[in-house]
């Protein structure tokens, strides 16, 4: 591990550099606290399939997605299994300083994850006010992404709901989405995810999903490079799209 940063400089951590979320928190942290934190952290590959935390679990470790994305599900009365939220890089997951997990935490790709001991790092993070309010904005924003997420999959149209999750992934991506006139002219996406596990977080078959795909290009909103790699050709196209401003029939 390299010589404790001081703050503000990128921190890398088991060979993978901090980014996002936890960049910030070490940033706030005092001298002291930051270099008891940094041993504590352990780089975790997952893939597809692998069950990071159990719906109703009381988690001992907490982390930061540094690659690939994981999904929140719930079986539901149902009995069928419900993706009710996406983590993507440099999101948190894990109930720190709160109870057992209201869902499953699950991987939808290959990736990697930095984990911490949970109560280490509730112990450290108590220990500064600065860091225990951008905790709590993390939280909020955990909230925030959980109402947009119940928006996505509001929207009655595939392509819809498409557009809407193209969208969330290239903010996370470029964090620039929301003013438009600073994006890139041309936003390339890699998308991690099987394209039966993006029909199923949709809620929609892989014939839809693909149907949708192939809408968004002929609209001149995205141009499908490879199956897992598009251009956002006309990101305000792709926005009016999400906004059901568009008529677009379902085919």
């Amino acid at each position: 591990m390299n010589e404790h940063p001081k703050s503000g400089q990128p921190v890398e951590i088991e060979g993978v550099v901090a980014q996002g979320k936890l960049q910030r928190l070490l940033d706030v942290l005092p001298e002291d606290l930051r270099s008891e934190m940094m041993p504590l952290w352990q780089s975790i590959r997952f893939s597809p399939g692998d069950v990071l935390i159990e719906d109703g679990e009381v988690a001992d470790r907490i982390g930061f997605v540094t690659d690939g994305f994981l999904a929140m599900s719930k079986t539901l009365q149902d009995r069928h299994r419900h993706i009710i939220g996406l983590i993507t890089p440099s999101d948190m997951f894990g109930r720190a300083f709160n109870g057992p997990s209201g869902y499953r935490i699950e991987a939808l790709s290959d990736g990697a994850v930095l984990t911490c001991d949970r109560q280490k790092f509730e112990a450290i993070i108590a220990r500064s006010h600065e860091a225990e309010r951008l905790f709590l904005l993390s939280i909020l924003d955990e909230l925030d992404a959980a109402r947009e997420w119940v928006m996505v999959l509001g929207s009655s149209k595939v392509v819809e709901r498409l557009a809407s999750l193209l969208i969330i992934l290239s903010r996370h991506k470029y964090r620039t989405l929301e003013g438009t006139a600073h994006a890139p002219i041309q936003l390339n996406l890699h998308i991690h995810i099987k394209r039966v596990d993006i029909a199923h977080l949709l809620g929609t078959s892989p014939e839809s999903l693909s149907r949708a795909f192939h809408q968004l290009e002929r609209a001149g909103a995205i141009r499908i490079v490879t199956p897992y790699d598009v251009e956002l050709a006309n990101l305000e196209r792709l926005i009016e799209i999400s906004g059901n401003s568009l008529e677009m029939r379902d085919e």
